[in-house]
Order: structure tokens, then C-alpha cells, then sequence
């Protein structure tokens, strides 16, 4: 499993335009080889981590989590490129990415509660 997710996040970051040390940076790790070992799958991921990279990223943290390579890497399709951002943007991204899950998640709530 940990193949899997490395590469989604590897996807993830990239098609956002993000560096490894960018991103170690918002994910407040000393240096960029633990995301080379995450990305790699050499380390394990800490749930923590991949909460906040689920709202980073925009994407549900059961994405992390999948079986399959393809349906994981769907997810990278769907994902937008930031340039220039820095720490404060990413960490605004994220509070936003984190809005958009829960609005998303109430709308479908209250969708099955109509049915």
C-alpha cells in the first residue's frame, strides 16, 4: 500500500507544481528526503500527515488508502497546478481544501436525507 500512495502523492505534488522541499516544509518535516521516502514507499506515512495532505490536495483521505494504482492516479487527473506559493498559501489551500471536503460531504448528507 505504501507503493501506491507514494506515487500519489508523487502525482499529487507535482501536477500542484509543488517541490519536495516545499512540501516537507508545509508538513513542518526537517528536510525533503522524507518525502522522497514517503513518494518511494521506504517509509511509513503517519495519518497526520496524510490528513493534511488530503487537504492540500483537495482529495478525501481514503484516497491514500486505495488497492488499486489506477484509481488512485485518477485522482492526480483532477488536481490544478499552484505556482509561487508559499507556506501561508499552502497552509490557506489547505484550510479551504478542508472547507470544500465538509461542504461537500454535508450537501451529500442532506442529499440522502431528501431521498
Amino acid at each position: 500500500m505504501e507503493v501506491i500512495t507514494g506515487l500519489l502523492i508523487k502525482g499529487l505534488r507535482e501536477k500542484h507544481g509543488y517541490t519536495q522541499d516545499k512540501l516537507a516544509a508545509f508538513l513542518g518535516l526537517k528536510n525533503r528526503e522524507m518525502i522522497s521516502f514517503y513518494e518511494n514507499g521506504e517509509r511509513e506515512i503517519p495519518l497526520e500527515v496524510l490528513e493534511r495532505l488530503s487537504d492540500l490536495f483537495g482529495v478525501e483521505l481514503d484516497v491514500f488508502f486505495s488497492n488499486s494504482i489506477d484509481e488512485a492516479l485518477a485522482e492526480v487527473v483532477f488536481a490544478f497546478r499552484k505556482d509561487d506559493l508559499n507556506n501561508e498559501d499552502m497552509e490557506n489551500m489547505a484550510a479551504f481544501g478542508k472547507i470544500v471536503k465538509n461542504y461537500l460531504k454535508i450537501n451529500n448528507l442532506y442529499g440522502n436525507l431528501k431521498r
